[in-house]
């Protein structure tokens, strides 16, 4: 049975470089995202071809629940074209092994592939429960990840040099604004930045009356990607002053705009000369795609949403949801599924 052996680095590595280097690969995916949610048990399974390459994965983590059974949740994962009907059901089987001596109730899995009906009917015919329109009127957490991203086709611009060829004069205007207001924008990945972003985050969090996560999250973050030039903290300052800060992340084909925070007050459109920052990140990567995660609806009452239409001018993209895998069908009933 292919179920990852941690002890084996030879085996960690190209496991790791398969997941990092698929279209399908995300940073959720990514073997040291187990570092970051170290509360959760992680177990990894894959597929090998006859040549004993990879071709396909599934990082999944644990969580166990009051009653002793436990969650398994593969976020944004699996690593396959979940088009590739045969070779996901494969995949599901081996997870189904390696999960069989945990006392798993649920295998969840969601990844970043557009809704369809066709998609969603192939699933549910192949023994899967889906969660997707069916929840929609739960909102923006009816779901554990959120099903609408905004999220920019850099495909569509292939000769663009900078954030501004992507925009009209009216845009360019508004994102040149906090350049001319002395606004300046740095990035980095040590704990120096690491603290200037949580003070702006938790402050924006508080002043906004919501949850947010601690420190030490972040600081495994940082610890897990921060060297490889994965993961960049942006900061956004005006005359010494800090004003605005983003986090994101460079994995498979695009840059993942995560986090972000800003000070009270005036921030001279700070944030958006963030955004003109990462984006241009996006661009000298060369990349397809930069994803300013989610929304709870496309209208401009949510604040998100409105914000993040500034720069994302197509519809935002619906994914197919979350993907059940049921093993144990009284559990699943009474957690409300």
């Amino acid at each position: 049975m292919p179920v990852l052996d941690l002890n084996d680095s030879t085996a960690v590595e190209k496991y790791q470089n398969f997941v990092q280097n698929s279209e399908f690969g995300r940073i959720t995916q990514d073997v040291r995202w187990s570092h970051v949610k170290n509360n959760w048990e992680p177990r990894y399974v894959y597929l090998k071809n006859e040549a004993g390459e990879i071709t396909a994965a599934m990082s999944m983590l644990l969580s166990t629940l009051n009653n002793g059974k436990k969650f398994a949740y593969a976020s944004k994962g699996p690593v396959v074209d979940i088009n590739n009907t045969e070779m996901l059901m494969a995949l599901v089987d081996e997870a189904k092994k390696a999960l069989a001596d945990d006392n798993v109730y649920l295998l969840r899995f969601d990844p970043e592939v557009d809704f369809s009906e066709e998609l969603n009917d192939t699933l549910k015919a192949n023994g899967f429960v889906t969660r997707n329109r069916n929840v929609d009127a739960l909102g923006m957490h009816g779901t554990i990840q959120p099903r609408r991203n905004m999220v920019i086709d850099l495909t569509e611009w292939p000769d663009a040099k900078e954030t501004f060829d992507l925009y009209s004069s009216k845009m360019k205007s508004k994102l040149r604004r906090p350049i001319r207001d002395g606004v300046t924008v740095r990035w980095g990945n040590t704990t120096e930045e690491l603290d200037s972003f949580f003070t702006s985050y938790s402050e924006m969090a508080e002043r906004h009356g919501i949850s947010y996560r601690p420190k030490d999250y972040f600081e495994r973050l940082l610890a897990s990607f921060g060297d490889s030039d994965i993961m960049r903290i942006y900061l956004a300052e005006r005359e010494g002053e800090l004003l605005a800060t983003g986090i994101g992340f460079n994995y498979g084909n695009k840059i993942w705009y995560m986090y972000a925070g800003s000070v009270d007050g005036n921030t001279y459109f700070a944030p958006y000369a963030v955004q003109t920052e990462m984006i241009q990140w996006a661009l000298d990567k060369h990349l397809a795609g930069y994803d300013m995660g989610g929304i709870e609806v496309a209208d401009n009452s949510d604040g998100l949403y409105a914000f993040k239409r500034n720069f994302v001018k197509a519809d935002p993209r619906e994914y197919i949801g979350e993907i059940d895998v049921v093993l144990d069908e009284d559990t699943y009933h009474e957690m409300g599924y």
